[in-house]
């Protein structure tokens, strides 16, 4: 009886050690969030009991409250020192690439070289208040350090904002930007801003506050970009077909939403110091006109794909 109930014991003992042991592998992994901090919510929550009680885990309250209470009262928010990618998690807890940042601003890099500690000590002294990235597909909210214009961009973008148009423009025999060269539907926001601005830096991947990304973006100014529609994760079936579906309306939140195959042209066509005017006229969207968006059934099994992507793997592109 003795033996039978000692082996119970050892069966049990050790399916709770296999069970916690996978439940601690099962944990998220630590988030990239806009600002550059790694936010672990799991590891947020279970270190102080009051939010778990609070919000459980609940990323996008955990976070909320960090922001919001957490920072300030010296609370942490990872216990987590790995590094994320190529990206190097920093004593302070931020995220920074420096191979990124010294490819991206070679300014820097003549004055301060490509160590590492020193790239980071520019960014957290100079380069974060001149808007600058410290990570691919950071959003930044400051303005952009001003652009050298090299004369030789072959295009001039317009967004007409109320039209939810953009046109580009190729060079006249005189050198203008005055041939009317391809039309894209849009989505505007209200807090769109009107004005002539220069390209800045691109993303291939673009991280959002609340999470979501988008592909191929370029900047326009401080934190308005170009880009695609919303994705759920850096995976280009995870569309979110909604938004899509907005295509050609004033809906963002500021930046200029287009379909993947104009962002990923732009992205790969203008390059930085490209002319971008922004401008109202909603009785004209432009001398090409407004092209008509695409709509996406949400019953459709592809809907989780952008009908332009240029991905091969996209099934609409198997027809």
């Amino acid at each position: 009886m003795f033996k039978r109930l000692s082996k119970l014991l050892a069966f049990f003992i050790l399916f709770a050690g296999l069970f916690f042991a996978f439940k601690t592998d099962a944990k998220a992994a630590p988030l990239n969030m806009p600002d550059g901090t790694i936010f672990d919510p799991i590891y947020y929550a279970d270190t102080y009991a009051d939010l778990k009680a609070a919000f459980g885990y609940n990323e996008k309250d955990l976070w909320a409250h960090y922001v919001k209470y957490g920072r300030n009262e010296g609370r942490t928010c990872t216990g987590s020192e790995e590094t994320v990618g190529t990206v190097k998690v920093m004593k302070d807890k931020t995220l920074f690439d420096p191979t990124f940042y010294a490819n991206t601003y070679p300014d820097v890099v003549a004055v301060f070289g490509l160590d590492d500690n020193k790239l980071y000590a520019h960014y957290t002294r100079y380069g974060k208040k001149e808007g600058r990235m410290a990570f691919e597909g950071q959003v930044v909210n400051a303005t952009a350090p001003p652009k050298t214009l090299t004369g030789n961009s072959a295009y001039c973008l317009k967004i007409n904002k109320s039209a939810c148009t953009v046109t580009v423009y190729t060079k006249d025999e005189s050198g203008n930007y005055t041939v009317p060269y391809k039309a894209m539907v849009c989505s505007t926001g209200n807090a769109t801003p009107l004005g002539t601005y220069t390209m800045g830096q691109h993303a291939r991947w673009l991280l959002f506050e609340e999470g979501t990304v988008g592909q191929y973006a370029s900047r326009i100014t401080g934190h308005i970009w170009f880009h695609s529609v919303m994705y759920y994760r850096r995976s280009p079936d995870t569309l979110l077909w909604g938004e899509y579906n907005k295509l050609g309306t004033v809906c963002s939140h500021g930046c200029v939403r287009l379909c993947e195959e104009d962002a990923q042209w732009i992205h790969d066509n203008c390059e930085t110091g490209t002319v971008i005017e922004i401008y109202d006229d909603p009785a004209n969207p432009g001398p090409l006109g407004k092209p008509e968006p695409i709509k996406i059934d949400g019953n459709d099994p592809r809907c989780g794909w952008d009908p332009t992507d240029t991905d091969p793997a996209n099934p609409w592109k198997a027809q």
